[in-house]
């Protein structure tokens, strides 16, 4: 492995993937539910026939599972995990109706379920990930796949200069020559200038780099720590309110349960994160503050929703930006103690981030 090798060191690309697809299930569960009340619950094919979405959902899902298998190129399956993700909420949206004799799509724990699968998934799926290691062979082939995307004209610039430190990262004597060549590949050959693909590369860079020059400013990250500070101080207070005013934290509610058991967890990371704000390492604040949104994002607004569906989409959007800024100044981070790893192993300390 090589000397930069690190716990960063696994497959970013496929993990903003995964996260895509969980990410776009849980958003169209909580629209097709808002949607949904807001209309009356129509009945779509009318008289005795009635499509539920379910069917939608599997149809895109079998969609995005073509697309993968009959397609070249990376950009089909950040589509694939898009579309394959939206599929998946409509599929899980009707679990209600498969768990109950007479067919209820209100059943009220299947909110429940449904979230308690969206949270295993995730967990299991990013443990998995990160707990598996680039080895040279996968580094070579990540390689290969960013020279295939070039050739097509769909590798951006965040995957090139990822594609060519990966590369660079091969160690092994017996795969010198292929990494050598893989290399020389990707900084010799150009994209086709002209093109829908290469159109949409250059689109989505513009826009990449100016959301992130925006996202990654001093005063945005500053007001995205003190809006965390606020929720801490927010949420603490509200969990001694509970305390003191209704006697305990007792619920019959299934939702209500969640929502403040998922809460208290996302208060501890707040705090902790916050804590570490002035106290210890920035990057494990920052991770801290991540998780606690991960927790809101896949837990609390999802059991709000049931309370307040279209005020719950609120909240998730405002999660979500969150969560952007806080994954831009992770990575902007993690570069930085790159950076720094050689020259503090020249002169035997540590430069923290």
């Amino acid at each position: 492995m090589s000397p930069a090798a690190n716990d960063h060191d696994y497959d970013h690309a496929a993990l903003a993937r995964f996260e895509l697809f969980l990410f776009a299930a849980v958003a169209t569960v909580l629209i097709t539910r808002a949607y949904l009340a807001a209309t009356g619950y129509p009945q779509i094919g009318g008289g005795a026939l009635h499509i539920a979405h379910v069917l939608w959902g599997g149809l895109l899902m079998a969609g995005a599972l073509v697309a993968v298998q009959i397609s070249q190129g990376s950009r089909v399956r950040v589509r694939a995990a898009l579309v394959g993700g939206i599929g998946f909420g409509l599929f899980i949206d009707e679990i209600g109706k498969f768990v109950t004799a007479d067919v209820d799509y209100f059943f009220q724990p299947a909110i429940a379920i449904m979230y308690v699968v969206f949270v295993l998934f995730y967990l299991v799926v990013r443990e998995l990930l990160l707990r598996r290691p680039l080895t040279d062979r996968k580094r070579l082939a990540v390689g290969l796949g960013a020279l295939a995307d070039l050739a097509l004209g769909q590798l951006d610039e965040v995957r090139y200069r990822s594609a060519l430190r990966v590369v660079d990262g091969v160690r092994d004597p017996r795969f010198a020559d292929l990494a050598g060549l893989v290399h020389a590949g990707l900084t010799s050959q150009t994209p086709p200038a002209r093109g829908l693909e290469s159109r949409i590369t250059h689109a989505r860079d513009a826009i990449a780099r100016r959301s992130t020059a925006v996202l990654s400013h001093w005063l945005v990250r500053r007001t995205v720590l003190v809006l965390f500070v606020l929720q801490a101080a927010v949420s603490v207070v509200g969990v001694v309110v509970s305390l003191v005013v209704d006697g305990s934290y007792e619920t019959d509610d299934v939702a209500d349960l969640m929502v403040q058991l998922s809460s208290a967890v996302s208060v501890v990371l707040i705090v902790a994160g916050v804590w570490l704000l002035f106290r210890g390492p920035y990057l494990r604040s920052l991770r801290l503050l991540r998780a606690s949104i991960v927790v809101n994002l896949l837990v609390t607004q999802v059991f709000l929703f049931a309370e307040n569906q279209l005020g719950a989409l609120t909240g998730f959007a405002f999660s979500l930006f969150l969560l952007a800024v806080l994954r831009i100044a992770i990575r902007t981070e993690e570069g930085v103690a790159l950076t720094e790893a050689p020259e503090a192993s020249e002169t035997g300390a540590v430069t923290p981030a």
